[in-house]
């Protein structure tokens, strides 16, 4: 019956994850006043003029034509601080379709299209296509419909259908693509201040951004995950439909890959804020006591959380030293607590002593207190505190992915051999599973280390052609390492994959070119540190528990006459 219920929790942990990372995004949004410019087509990049020549091309078949580009600063406030758009008329319906870059960038559904009909009472329908979870409230003056569909003939008959039942009592305004863009930009600026009256968004320090109220993001996070779900429909559709017709998967150009790995660390960066991560922690603590007091006692479980501390706090001590950003503490429900910070151009020196500062401390102070508080007439608490802090700290130090142990292993020696770190991460998997047959709880960490173990085979492939082009041709930049990373992901075919596995692989692959090129004297010199430190740790820990099979205090001190001075001076002797 137990056995049942990990998946269970599995599954509830995974979604509550989803949730959470959702809120968070939706707290950390920012908006402006939006505006939009008109531009010749000279101004536009050249490879933007290219790609938009797709949609051109599909609304033509609908009777649009194209008017003009538009320079666009969005509603939302997010990296780059502009975009490009372009719009497109269709006279006899009096129609506007404005066309964009749809975010995450998805070959099969990269154009985000939306048809505009003003009337002369001041309204105007709206068409979009799987947008309506990302409205707020209504737009004044807006009669807007959201169509989730994999196809824009689908979504430009909705509209056509729409008009024609409003045409019956309202009359379509004739606009220039000046006025057009004139009018969507007031009524815009009208909504944002609708929503600034109902108190849905507050000003920011920077009276011209504004940030969504927390009562709103949480009853937003429901509807924007079902949105998401009903996106994830339309892009199967589309993948399935790109099968037999090639050209619905555009071929995305790497100016826009990079642009679009830009925006995603700007939005991952600072997701948990500084007032919001005492109450992640305090929140992540009270779950992990709940669902720890059935298998700890009070004691234990008070000396199992201060160890945990002393690991973790061992990391967070090491990142802040080594120049980490936007450091966090948290508790993990049957597993234990993590330290999250981030840093993209860490070093191997900075990994390494990031990885060895969380068993190393406690480690030793297990092995301490166990060595000098042996005698049997102190407290338990002291003999039980220096076992979980010796167990816990010296199998975290391991050779065995993912922990720390496995961590030093990997960036020190399997790194510079793309596929030897596959089948490392691959042992690391089978010993967790056997040891979850004991410790069920283990099964946790298989989800993560079968994704990452997938991410490491694709690198793979790519690594090894890789390093003999960064041989020839080093990048200069990190712009220049993340034009080669993508150019490479095309030549391997796997531009074809969801945004989010292509980001965690080229996040993968930088990490792995900081590793590869470190100097060689300086993995030697951190791997004999790893090696003594988990000989002297084992060695150490079995003093400690077996303190007669070996003796580690040098026997000279035993007849020292200082050691005999102390040891008869001591009461009771």
């Amino acid at each position: 019956m137990q056995y049942l219920l990990y998946p269970v929790v599995i599954y509830a942990l995974l979604v509550g994850v989803s949730y959470v990372v959702t809120f968070l995004q939706l707290c950390k949004v920012t908006m402006q006043y939006p505006s939009y410019q008109v531009r010749a087509v000279e101004n536009i990049p050249s490879y933007l003029q290219k790609l938009f020549l797709v949609p051109i091309q599909e609304l033509q078949e609908f009777g649009f034509e194209p008017c003009c580009f538009l320079q666009v600063k969005p509603m939302l406030k997010v990296y780059p601080n502009t975009a490009w758009e372009m719009l497109l008329y269709n006279e006899p319906f009096n129609c506007y379709a404005k066309v964009g870059i749809r975010h995450p960038i998805e070959p099969v559904n990269l154009f985000d299209i939306e048809f505009y009909t003003f009337f002369k009472d001041k309204t105007c329908l709206v068409t979009t296509n799987g947008k309506g979870n990302t409205v707020i409230g209504k737009i004044p003056f807006f009669i807007m419909q959201d169509f989730y569909t994999a196809q824009t003939s689908l979504q430009w008959q909705y509209h056509q259908g729409r008009l024609r039942q409003l045409k019956t009592h309202k009359i379509p305004k004739l606009l220039s693509p000046e006025a057009f863009t004139q009018a969507l930009g007031v009524y815009l600026q009208n909504y944002l201040n609708s929503l600034i009256k109902l108190r849905y968004i507050s000003p920011g320090t920077n009276q011209k951004i504004f940030r969504l109220n927390g009562n709103l993001a949480l009853k937003l996070t429901h509807k924007i995950i079902q949105g998401n779900h009903q996106s994830a429909n339309i892009i199967k559709q589309r993948r399935e439909q790109a099968k037999n017709e090639t050209k619905l998967a555009v071929e995305i150009p790497i100016e826009l890959e990079v642009e679009g790995f830009r925006r995603m660390e700007k939005l991952q960066r600072g997701l948990i804020d500084k007032k919001m991560r005492p109450w992640m922690i305090l929140g992540s603590f009270i779950l992990f006591v709940v669902t720890s007091t059935k298998y700890f006692g009070t004691q234990t479980l008070i000396i199992f959380v201060a160890a945990l501390i002393i690991h973790e706090g061992g990391h967070l001590l090491a990142m802040k030293l080594c120049g980490y950003r936007d450091g966090s503490l948290l508790f993990l429900p049957f597993l234990g607590a993590v330290a999250t910070a981030r840093k993209d151009d860490a070093t191997i020196t900075q990994k390494f002593c990031v990885s060895l500062a969380g068993p190393l401390p406690g480690l030793i102070l297990g092995i301490l207190l166990a060595i000098f508080f042996k005698d049997v007439s102190y407290s338990s608490w002291i003999k039980q505190a220096s076992w979980i802090l010796i167990c816990l700290n010296l199998f975290n130090l391991l050779p065995i992915y993912p922990l720390d142990g496995g961590q030093i292993v990997d960036i020190l020696l399997f790194s510079r051999f793309p596929y030897s770190d596959v089948f490392f991460k691959a042992f690391g998997a089978i010993i967790i599973s056997l040891l979850g047959i004991a410790h069920p709880a283990l099964y946790l960490l298989t989800i993560p280390l079968a994704v990452n173990i997938i991410y490491s085979y694709r690198a793979a492939k790519i690594n090894s052609k890789l390093h003999k082009s960064f041989r020839a041709n080093p990048p200069s930049n990190q712009e220049n390492i993340l034009y080669c990373l993508f150019k490479n992901l095309q030549q391997f075919d796997y531009h074809h994959l969801p945004f989010n596995s292509r980001y965690l692989l080229v996040k993968n692959l930088i990490e792995r070119y900081h590793c590869f090129y470190s100097k060689r004297i300086t993995k030697v010199i951190l791997a004999s540190v790893y090696c003594v430190s988990l000989l002297v740790g084992i060695l150490g820990s079995w003093q400690a528990i077996v303190p007669n099979s070996v003796n580690f205090i040098p026997k000279f001190a035993q007849t020292s006459p200082d050691y005999v001075r102390i040891h008869r001076e001591m009461p009771g002797e």
